[in-house]
């Protein structure tokens, strides 16, 4: 009788000795993985030393050198600015607007403003020390000025017609 012959079935695939190549393979991904965190070390250290170069740099832009007299020209620029700010335009007007009311009775003589306080000083000439009160009473009306008040005032002997002199301070509303 004929026997069945024997199937041998091998579902896995020959082992090939690959050792030498595997090996070589091996060292040169090491060397190379080596070279590359090298130059990335070298990078590290450039751009550390360029951040520190340009950190310099802008710390002696930052901080410019300033002369005492630029500084006090700098201040009194300010100062300018900040007189430029006032609402000049509304006191002028309300003491112009005051004054044409009784252009027959008050001459303005001079406005010093004290822009810290907020309080204007005006000198005017009157003829008599009644019309003084009555360009206060006007003044006392006005929606830009605030509590007007008669400083001093004095009788000009001077000037023939011996005029009045008066000085009212008041604040200004903003």
């Amino acid at each position: 009788m004929n026997s069945p012959a024997l199937l041998y079935l091998d579902f896995a695939a020959p082992t090939r000795s690959l050792r030498g190549r595997g090996l070589v393979l091996c060292v040169s991904g090491l060397v190379a993985a080596t070279a590359v965190g090298i130059a990335f070390n070298a990078a590290l250290a450039e751009r550390s030393h360029l951040d520190a170069a340009l950190e310099s740099v802008s710390q002696q832009h930052r901080t410019p050198a300033t002369s005492p007299a630029r500084s006090a020209a700098a201040a009194e620029a300010a100062k300018i600015a900040k007189a430029l700010s006032l609402p000049w335009t509304a006191v002028l007007t309300e003491l112009e607007d005051a004054s044409h009311d009784m252009a027959s009775e008050v001459s303005l003589l001079g406005v010093e403003p004290d822009p810290e306080k907020h309080v204007v000083r005006i000198t005017a000439e009157v003829r008599a020390l009644p019309d003084a009160l009555a360009y206060l009473e006007r003044l006392q009306q006005s929606k830009v000025l605030r509590f007007p008040m008669l400083e001093s005032h004095e009788r000009v002997k001077d000037s023939p017609e011996h005029p009045v002199r008066i000085k009212v301070v008041a604040e200004w509303r903003t």
